[in-house]
């Protein structure tokens, strides 16, 4: 996701590539479907086992991926934040990664 926004490719998503990302300078029907096929492509690559929930592990393995040191305790936080739960077995849905991202679709 970050080199898909990093149009100018400095190293950062600015506020502008970032809103290009998510389908911002469409209308608002079509920029809602192309955040909606944006985030679902970004689900699947932090869904290594391809189960359809962001286990601990896939979040602790795309988190250090994309450059981010997060530890067992940030990664419960996400879990709660997003399904309530927060423990190793807990997961988050598709929907739980967009209440934790605060992105409408």
């Amino acid at each position: 996701m970050m080199s898909v926004a990093d149009s100018d490719k400095d190293g950062f998503v600015g506020y502008e590539e970032f809103e290009r990302v998510l389908g911002g300078n469409q209308s608002s029907s079509s920029s809602s479907s192309a955040a909606g096929a944006v985030m679902a492509d970004v689900f699947r690559a932090m869904d290594k086992d391809g189960d359809g929930k962001l286990s601990h592990g896939d979040l602790k393995s795309y988190m250090h991926s994309a450059g981010f040191d997060a530890s067992d305790d940030d990664i419960r936080a996400m879990i709660r934040l997003g399904a309530g739960g927060g423990g190793e077995n807990d997961a988050v849905s598709f929907e739980d990664l967009l209440r934790i991202l605060a992105v409408e679709c």
